[in-house]
């Protein structure tokens, strides 16, 4: 449980930190940090309940996105650790 918090606090930071210089709002911030932590779903519905429809398909796209490249990103750490 340490751990988690640990990566879910340094995820945080970065995001926030690159999302502050790149000059993108809070919302895209938090969406992106939702999407990168939990996935597509939990940042879709994050977005409908707080009204934000515009970020919706960013949020999907995000989570999926995130799905598939820490997919091959862990296969080939996986397979360098063999």
């Amino acid at each position: 449980m340490l751990f988690c918090g640990i990566v879910v606090i340094v995820n945080m930071a970065v995001i926030f930190g690159f999302g502050k210089l790149l000059n993108y709002s809070v919302e895209e911030i938090i969406i992106a940090s939702n999407a990168n932590i939990g996935g597509p779903t939990t940042a879709t519905a994050m977005a409908i309940s707080k009204g934000w429809t515009d970020l919706v398909a960013p949020a999907m796209l995000v989570g999926v996105f995130g799905y598939g490249v820490g997919t091959y990103l862990g296969i080939i750490v996986g397979n360098l650790l063999l």
